[in-house]
């Protein structure tokens, strides 16, 4: 008995050692483990995180940085010149917590001095054009007071071209450079009241810009190439809206102003790359050709920015990236303007950015949708009608190995058309007084459709035989037909209104008798078997004919 109860008590003595142990263990290891991740995250920020913050600045660039920044500060605020932080370095860490060794240092510089190892001291600011213009001498004879090295881009300020008048130009940036230290000042201009221009630097004015800059800086701080490569050399068109211009703050004991949300201010920035329409090139265009609009043809004009703009709020506002496609790109292109016989507002976007709310959304804004072609996955496009009995096209493009392509179908006979087109991005343009993306490389997309004699107007356009990258793609099965063709039928204003009728009847050179009025009337808002057999077969001609008439 005493036997027993010795060997069960050396047994839970041996579970109790055994019980420690595997504790310790895991205790052991779950230090381990925390020390490793606490020591990762210390790594990853000192040396992959991408932050100017925790690198330690001299006292001798401190102090270089620190003296031109107040002198410079001192002539703007003296001028009355606001100043706008611009800096796509600064900005994302503007509000991030420093680090306490950062908060221990003794200068006063914070936040606007910099550190960069491969391209040292350059702080982007902007100015607005309106505040500088009658400021300009004054201002660059303060800064060459007291040392800075002055340099000035121009650019040619498209806006009087269209009126016009003589080429002018405006200075675009304020280049300055003093002691190893560069200041770069963009000069904003307002454009159409909703967006603010930047204007390109163009290569030789770049080499002066570096041929008056460099002489200043010693041989130890680096080619100003290099910081060229740091600054978009194409023109920018960012919106102007509280995001973009705003917010007073004192930085440093400096103060300035920055955008209200600096997040959608960067990424806007990222994606501001904006081509001007060819002014001369559009002036020539209505030269050879005639340019005096009949009323109809203005009404369209007129009719067709109305629905430009009702589509491009939607859009926005569904956060769809859309661009001018077909024949409003090439009128744009061609001769900055719509083309008044083309019958449409075409737009383009990526069919990833397809959103079930687009036909939702148009409905709501007055855009009826009259055909749906195609499939999500396939050769989607859709067509509305506004209140003007203006169309819009919508026109999806899908990826195809470094090529990208929209489709088209014929419904009679359900044939399937693919266009095809090189890989481009998008930029923004102003269009009708609308600031709105088109191809960054344009001309490539206009040659691709309508071949090298662009130039010289179409007044009948067969979509689907005169483009130069159309293409057979195949016929839509008896299965598929239901989803892939799909024509609406009218709203009920459209199915009471006599004037609407008529009018289809009109396009297609013929005029409705009263049967056809007297069923119209009768229907009310029963799509009945009567209507759908008469004027939907009407609707569905004038549509197909539609797209033959002018360049598509």
């Amino acid at each position: 008995m005493f036997i027993s109860i010795l060997v069960c008590c050396l047994r839970v003595i041996k579970m109790k050692d055994l019980t420690k142990q595997v504790f310790s263990i895991k205790v052991k290891t779950l230090i381990a483990v925390a020390c490793g991740v606490w020591f990762l995250s210390v790594l990853y920020t000192y040396a992959f995180a991408d932050t100017y913050t925790f690198h330690k600045l001299s006292k001798r660039s401190v102090d270089i940085q620190k003296e031109c920044l107040g002198q410079f500060f001192e002539i703007f605020r003296k001028n009355r010149v606001p100043l706008i932080l611009f800096d796509v370095d600064i900005l994302p860490e503007l509000f991030q917590a420093r680090p306490r060794s950062w908060h221990k240092s003794d200068h006063e510089c914070k936040t606007l001095c910099k550190y960069h190892p491969e391209n040292k001291n350059v702080i982007t600011f902007a100015i607005q054009s309106t505040k500088f213009d009658n400021k300009k001498r004054d201002v660059i004879h303060d800064l060459k007071e007291v040392g800075f090295v002055v340099h000035i881009t121009r650019a040619v300020d498209p806006r009087p071209l269209v009126h016009g008048d003589v080429y002018t130009t405006v200075p675009t940036y304020l280049w300055l450079a003093k002691n190893d230290h560069v200041i770069h000042v963009a000069i904003l201009y307002e454009r159409i009241q909703s967006y603010v221009w930047v204007g390109p630097v163009t290569d030789s004015d770049w080499k002066e810009t570096v041929d008056t800059l460099a002489p200043t800086l010693s041989d130890g701080w680096h080619s100003m190439d290099i910081i060229g490569a740091k600054f978009p050399m194409y023109a920018q068109a960012m919106d102007k809206s509280q995001r973009f211009l705003g917010l007073p703050l004192e930085i440093d004991g400096h103060k300035l102003n920055v955008p209200y949300h600096i997040r959608a201010f960067l990424e806007e920035y990222k994606n501001s790359h904006f081509i001007e329409c060819d002014h001369e090139r559009a002036r020539q265009y209505k030269l050879e050709h005639r340019t005096e609009l009949t009323q109809e043809e203005s009404k369209f004009k007129e009719d067709a920015r109305k629905v430009l703009l009702q589509a491009k709020e939607v859009l926005d506002q569904l956060e769809v990236p859309f661009f001018l496609s077909g024949a409003t790109c090439l009128g744009w292109y061609r001769q900055c303007d719509i083309i008044p016989h083309s019958k449409a507002v075409v737009f383009g976007i990526n069919a990833k950015h397809y959103n079930m709310k687009i036909m939702e959304g148009l409905h709501d804004a007055g855009l009826t949708m009259t055909h749906k072609y195609g499939k999500i996955g396939d050769s989607l496009q859709m067509f509305f009608i506004g209140p003007e009995k203006i169309k819009l096209e919508l026109s999806f493009f899908y990826d195809d190995y470094g090529n990208v392509w929209h489709g088209g179908t014929q419904e009679h006979d359900r044939r399937k058309y693919k266009f095809s087109y090189s890989w481009f991005k998008l930029c923004w343009t102003e269009f009708l007084e609308i600031k709105i993306r088109v191809p960054c490389e344009p001309a490539k997309y206009i040659e691709a459709k309508y071949g090298k004699d662009w130039m010289y107007p179409i007044k009948k356009w067969q979509w689907n035989l005169h483009p130069y990258n159309v293409e057979t793609n195949g016929k839509w099965s008896d299965t598929d037909r239901e989803v892939a063709i799909q024509v609406f039928e009218p709203t009920d204003e459209h199915r009471k209104r006599v004037d609407d009728i008529r009018e289809v009847h009109r396009r297609i050179h013929q005029r409705p008798t009263e049967e056809e009025i007297r069923l119209s009337e009768m229907r009310g808002s029963m799509y009945n078997e009567n209507y759908k057999k008469i004027i939907e077969p009407l609707m569905v001609q004038n549509a197909d004919s539609q797209q033959n008439e002018g360049e598509d």
